[in-house]
């Protein structure tokens, strides 16, 4: 799907399916919800449209850590 980002695991061992949309920030949103339910385990990736990963669900923190303020 060209111009599009996708959220998925960030554990391999965990399948959680595949969200696509062309805005990040939905994807935060959404995955954010999913985060903070209870009953959750793992974490969320967020890949930009060339595969790499954009975004990453940080669990202690309880928000999204983009990938350039990781590099930073």
């Amino acid at each position: 799907m060209p111009d599009m980002f996708s959220m998925r695991s960030d554990d391999d061992t965990v399948d959680v399916g595949i969200v696509y949309s062309p805005s990040p920030e939905t994807l935060r949103v959404f995955g954010a919800s999913y985060m903070q339910d209870k009953e959750t385990s793992g974490s969320l990736k967020i890949l930009d449209p060339k595969g790499a990963t954009f975004a990453t669900f940080d669990v202690w923190q309880s928000k999204w850590v983009l990938t350039a303020e990781m590099e930073a």
